[in-house]
């Protein structure tokens, strides 16, 4: 697997485990403000063997996140996660959703023991996010409508709210994944671009909105 970070301790990123953080090169989406955006490109990577020791040398784990990047474009990705649980820890994968196939792939396979989507806007708002790689707002509906109606694993929706949006936007994204167990709005956080993260009341504003339609969260 192309592997271009790593980090051998999260107590943050898998609810109620000790995680290490995989993260790969690649994506099929250019959102403007992503925080990992010096990997999308990269074609320097990691040796996979390195990391999967480090990782079995680990005895404070209780888990791996992959994320990225776009962890279902890399095509060992569930043979990277069947090595991770033959070692007896448990996978979280972090997806912006473009490929449900993968996703139900892995969890049918008991391979992914937690799913993390991100609703990146209302779907038809992508021009927002990711001006120059438009998404395909049917593949979102399809991974959403699969991670709900499963009972598999935990998921989680969440959303970083970025300057731009309104509370309306919160409000159609929520919309989307209405009846969902838990949908997390995450402050956009300025990477020097000098724009203004939104106020604390906005984000209560926008949290209350959504909750019309689904439990939500600011974390």
């Amino acid at each position: 697997m192309r592997i271009a970070g790593f980090q051998p301790n999260s107590l943050l990123d898998f609810p109620g485990n000790i995680a290490a953080m995989v993260f790969v090169g690649g994506c099929n989406m250019r959102c403007w403000y992503c925080h990992n955006a010096s990997i999308l490109d990269t074609r320097e990577f990691l040796d996979e063997q390195a990391i999967l020791d480090r990782i079995k040398d680990n005895f404070l784990l209780d888990g791996v996140v992959i994320s990225g990047g776009e962890p279902t474009l890399q095509p060992d990705l569930l043979d990277f996660a069947r090595k991770v649980k033959d070692m007896g820890l448990e996978v979280k994968l972090d997806t912006n959703g473009l490929r449900p196939a993968v996703i139900k792939e892995g969890v049918e396979k008991g391979l992914f023991d937690y799913v993390a989507m991100d609703i990146k806007a209302p779907f038809d708002k992508a021009c927002v996010v990711t001006p120059t790689v438009p998404w395909n707002a049917d593949k979102l509906r399809e991974s959403v409508r699969y991670l709900m109606e499963q009972d598999k694993v935990p998921y989680e929706f969440r959303m970083t709210v970025i300057p731009q949006f309104t509370v309306e936007d919160v409000e159609r994204a929520a919309q989307e994944i209405a009846g969902a167990r838990i949908f997390y709005l995450q402050p956009y956080v300025d990477h020097g671009m000098g724009l203004k993260p939104p106020s604390a009341a906005f984000l209560e504003e926008a949290r209350a909105a959504a909750e019309k339609f689904v439990k939500t969260e600011v974390r």
